[in-house]
């Protein structure tokens, strides 16, 4: 499924995290694990990948030995750290990008704003690893899919089904109620996820379910839901917006990473990149 899996680290507790998502990841898909980091001067990279492996003496052994590396960044070319990640990932088929949303703030940090860069270069997807994962064992463990009824949220649920193949998961297609349903009404509040998950089993001929949630944020009932259930993974589509039109990651995509004890999947579909 991937060929290699690339964690940005800055060296902040947070990246490390990251790092032992990724190398489950790499385990089950028998990928290569690549650690890395951005510096913004040549002459700094052998310090970065010094300081790498320090820093992985002293922590448990991941899953998958990694390779370490450190990429330069060229300020007179406008480069950020989200378009040198993105490149480096672009070079080789079959990345993946596993990353946290969280970092120091220094010159290779990893924060939100990093992963909207990646984002918006990349298109994904990528897996971004908020504040609240702090336990991960595998991913075979459900796949929580949110939609809303518009053809952008539903760009998640092809790669949901490929993703349940690979890792032997379940999606769960969930749909979020934010008003009061009328009683004697809750058949027809189903039958939209109902309707996806039946046409995406088909197509996949895979098992996917689907339930449909109650709450005033949407957010909040996702991270909710996917905590109860265990579930391994939260996958999202997200516009990736710049400028003052962009809520970082999406309002309610930032909202679940910041709060979910799951990895989320972040992809911005191209069809939408003008969105």
């Amino acid at each position: 499924m991937f060929q290699r899996i690339i964690v940005p680290i800055d060296g902040s507790p947070q990246s490390w995290t990251a790092a032992k998502v990724g190398a489950l990841i790499a385990e089950a898909c028998d990928a290569d694990l690549e650690l890395t980091t951005v510096v913004f001067e040549a002459d700094q990279t052998d310090v970065a990948v010094a300081e790498m492996r320090s820093s992985l003496e002293h922590l448990s052994s991941l899953a998958v030995e990694p390779s370490l590396s450190a990429l330069t960044a060229q300020p007179a070319t406008d480069d950020t750290v989200g378009s040198v990640l993105a490149r480096h990932a672009e070079a080789v088929n079959g990345s993946m990008i596993v990353m946290s949303s969280t970092g120091r703030d220094r010159s290779a940090a990893v924060l939100g704003s990093v992963a909207d860069d990646v984002l918006r270069e990349l298109f994904g997807p990528i897996i971004v690893v908020g504040p609240h994962v702090t336990e991960f064992e595998s991913f075979a463990g459900d796949i929580v899919v949110p939609v809303d009824g518009s053809d952008f949220s539903e760009t998640s649920l092809p790669l949901a089904a490929s993703w349940g193949i690979a890792f032997g998961a379940t999606p769960w297609i969930v749909e979020v109620l934010t008003e009061p349903v009328p009683a004697g009404l809750d058949v027809f509040e189903s039958s939209y996820p109902s309707r996806l998950a039946h046409d995406l089993q088909k197509q996949s001929h895979h098992d996917v379910e689907f339930e449909v949630l109650h709450g005033p944020s949407p957010a909040k009932a996702i991270t909710d839901y996917a905590g109860h259930n265990k579930a391994s993974l939260i996958m999202m589509s997200t516009h990736g917006r710049t400028g003052m039109q962009r809520l970082s990651m999406g309002s309610t995509a930032a909202a679940v990473v910041r709060s979910a004890s799951s990895p989320v999947v972040l992809h911005r579909p191209p069809q939408f990149a003008s969105d």
